[in-house]
């Protein structure tokens, strides 16, 4: 089974340093690892990516050590053995909202005795089908510990509930989702929930669990700074904001000629 990169890192309390990409491109893939990316967010939960096409965005994330993070349509265990099959190093499910759906991801993702997840010890590219841990209990033990389970907190209920959530073993990490965190709270923005991301956070941080933190755009590194001083270790952009500000700044220039 293949290192996690995103783990070494944290380990080393350093950032990973990560791209989200909405897109079927294993190209886009292999370009930003060339550029030293650390770690790719695979959307499967937004737009019309399959199975097939995620499991080749996870091939072109190994071809760089990239670690392939998977976000899942939703807190199904087929879906997230699925992808962990596929060889996913990171798992993000959506809607946490409370200990329960927390235990039922848990159980999805991690294998006996933390969890629930069926065995395909030598038949998965996740394990190069049985031949990189050759002992199965080895493997998954390694697996369990290799694997990150991101728990989405996009809700006022997972807020409220972010003790509880926490304290379910095998609920490794925490994404947050501030757009969809304000649209439940009835506020007009992601701008009027930064105390509620906060304070996810530090609940994180002091549960020696891992913070991650995305944002749109490039021009947000105050943001960036507030969350890694806060304790987020794993940072990440979307791939069309870089794309995006870039082609815009070149645009702008180019037609400033005279």
């Amino acid at each position: 089974m293949k290192y996690n990169k995103i783990l070494e890192k944290v380990n080393s309390n350093e950032s990973a340093v990560g791209l989200n990409l909405p897109l079927y491109s294993p190209h886009l893939i292999e370009f930003f690892g060339s550029l030293g990316f650390d770690w790719v967010f695979i959307d499967c939960e937004h737009g019309s990516m399959t199975d097939s096409e995620a499991e080749n965005m996870i091939r072109a994330a190994e071809l760089y050590g990239m670690a392939p993070v998977v976000r899942v349509p939703g807190n199904e265990p087929h879906i997230i053995l699925k992808m962990l099959d596929a060889g996913a190093k990171g798992i993000v499910v959506p809607h946490i909202d409370n200990v329960e759906d927390a235990i039922k991801a848990r159980d999805a993702a991690k294998y006996p005795p933390l969890g629930k997840r069926g065995s395909n010890y030598g038949t998965g590219r996740n394990n190069n089908y049985g031949s990189l841990v050759k002992d199965t209990q080895e493997y998954y033990k390694f697996a369990n510990k290799n694997t990150i389970l991101f728990a989405l907190i996009e809700s006022k209920e997972s807020v409220e509930n972010i003790d509880d959530i926490l304290e379910v073993e095998g609920i490794d990490a925490t994404w947050l989702g501030p757009s969809d965190m304000a649209l439940s709270m009835g506020l007009p923005g992601k701008d009027h929930v930064k105390e509620h991301l906060d304070l996810v956070v530090k609940k994180t941080i002091e549960r020696n669990k891992i913070a991650a933190a995305t944002h749109s755009g490039t021009d947000q590194f105050d943001e960036y700074k507030h969350f890694h001083k806060l304790g987020a270790r794993v940072l990440s952009i979307t791939s069309l904001s870089l794309l995006k500000d870039s082609a815009l700044d070149w645009q702008q220039k180019i037609r400033q000629i005279k």
